[in-house]
């Protein structure tokens, strides 16, 4: 019944709900030349949820609240990737927090300007569509009509190529609902959230720093039944899998970076061989998998030089005996990092020998914090080939009228999957070279002498 409606609504209505415009510009970019010698074909702007900037901004959404749903975001994707292995449902995808980054496209004819959630660990794209059997306000902007474009179109059953790129795709006889339905059903459940539509194809069009790039017949998801508390239209899966963004632009190359500065969060996502470097020491191998995900190599962690002794191949990629997964992933998705208590633990206690003369102290969601980090020690994450040294505006987060460590100890019964957290890729160009399987992570300059200007909040 649910999908035979949409069917009937979709053919028998030419035009709903009429688009109201939205007062609100999109944001500029920042100043930023990624390192790589060759050519950007293209780039898309970029916008954290949370700046005063972003169409989408609450003024009334705390910052203790944007901390409290960044912590249970990164437990929650770091437990979802531990169980890739064993989940039987193949629309189960990582759960989302509606407060991360977000890339502006345009989709449609005409074209028509909308956002999604940048999501390094999804590989789906899809967006919220009229007519809706159940759809959320998606702040100021209005929700995509595919009956005002001419270049939508619908998945047929038939077409098992592009149907079998969705997450949870039915079709036909498979659809218990409504076997008559001819389209192709996507599926996508995030832990709280969810999305059903069908997979379509449409006109996608990226453009920033006066470039431009059209993608025709882009394969996504036209979801009529959404619920989402977050308000961002959709997902942007760039993950590396046959459905990513990234795979269906047939490039190769592409990097992001975001300026922070206090609760000001924006930045650029570039497209092309100049969007990454192949410098010796700046680059560490991507490790292959089945779910499209950035697994890295991290081989150690020091403080102020001294190698912290952690448990061996505490960070390797491997499926222990019950069939979890284990490893270190980078992940836009998750607002912190988070380490394996056994890892965590150990580096907590190095920190605090180095900090002795205060008294170490904590907050609701972070185990250590401190008054002042003006003594503070260096921290580096080595790399297979790449050692990535830790600024104090990205090791540390102001909260509670502390400095705390901005990390998140995973416990033995949420995963083995750690992460490299969002909040530790601020201020960062994180290229990827997909061809030769590298990422590279190089600050756009030097680490700020005054870290208090990019904690505060």
């Amino acid at each position: 019944m649910f999908f035979s409606i949409i069917f009937l609504i979709i053919n028998l209505i030419n035009s709903l709900d009429q688009c109201f415009t939205s007062s609100l510009y999109p944001p500029a970019e920042p100043p930023f030349n990624p390192p790589g010698n060759g050519v950007i074909m293209f780039s898309a702007s970029l916008i954290h949820r949370s700046s005063p900037e972003s169409p989408f901004y609450d003024p009334n959404y705390t910052r203790e609240k944007h901390i409290q749903e960044g912590v249970r975001t990164s437990v929650a994707r770091s437990r979802y990737f531990s169980q890739l292995n064993t989940l039987t449902k193949d629309y189960v995808a990582a759960p989302v927090s509606g407060w991360n980054l977000l890339m502006k496209y345009t989709m449609g004819t005409p074209a028509f300007n909308s956002y999604g959630i940048f999501d390094t660990g999804s590989s789906f794209t899809w967006v919220q569509c009229r007519p809706c059997v159940h759809c959320y306000k998606q702040g100021n902007y209005p929700i995509f009509n595919p009956q005002n474009s001419s270049t939508y179109r619908q998945i047929q059953c038939k077409d098992q190529e592009y149907c079998s790129m969705a997450p949870g795709h039915s079709c036909g006889s498979s659809t218990t609902e409504d076997p008559d339905f001819p389209f192709c059903v996507y599926h996508a459940s995030y832990m709280d959230r969810s999305s059903r539509g069908v997979v379509s194809t449409e006109t996608l069009t990226l453009s920033a720093e006066n470039t431009s790039r059209t993608l025709s017949n882009m394969v996504f998801g036209c979801g009529h039944d959404n619920h989402d508390k977050s308000h961002s239209p959709g997902i942007v899966g760039v993950g590396n899998n046959t459905a990513s963004l990234i795979r269906q632009l047939t490039v190769s190359h592409f990097s992001h970076y975001v300026f922070a500065n206090g609760t000001h969060i924006r930045g650029v996502a570039h497209f092309g061989p100049g969007a990454f470097t192949s410098d010796v020491g700046m680059t560490t191998p991507l490790l292959p998998n089945d779910y499209g995900l950035y697994y890295l190599n991290l081989t150690g962690i020091s403080v102020d030089g001294t190698e912290v002794n952690l448990p061996d191949g505490i960070f390797e990629k491997s499926i222990d005996k019950n069939g979890t997964e284990v490893g270190f992933i980078i992940d836009s998705g998750a607002s912190y990092t988070m380490l394996r208590a056994e890892a965590f633990d150990i580096l907590v206690s190095v920190i605090m020998d180095f900090m002795s003369e205060q008294t170490p102290e904590s907050t609701e969601h972070f185990e250590l914090c401190y008054r002042d980090i003006s003594d503070a020690p260096e921290v580096v994450f080595h790399f297979n080939g790449l050692d990535y040294m830790l600024c104090d505006a990205n090791l540390w987060i102001r909260h509670s009228g502390l400095y705390c460590l901005a990390m998140i100890r995973l416990k033995e019964r949420e995963g083995k999957v750690s992460l490299l957290g969002f909040h530790q890729q601020r201020n960062v160009h994180i290229g990827y070279d997909l061809e030769n399987n590298l990422l590279s992570l190089i600050y756009s300059g030097a680490c700020p002498d005054d870290a208090a200007d990019f904690l505060q909040g």
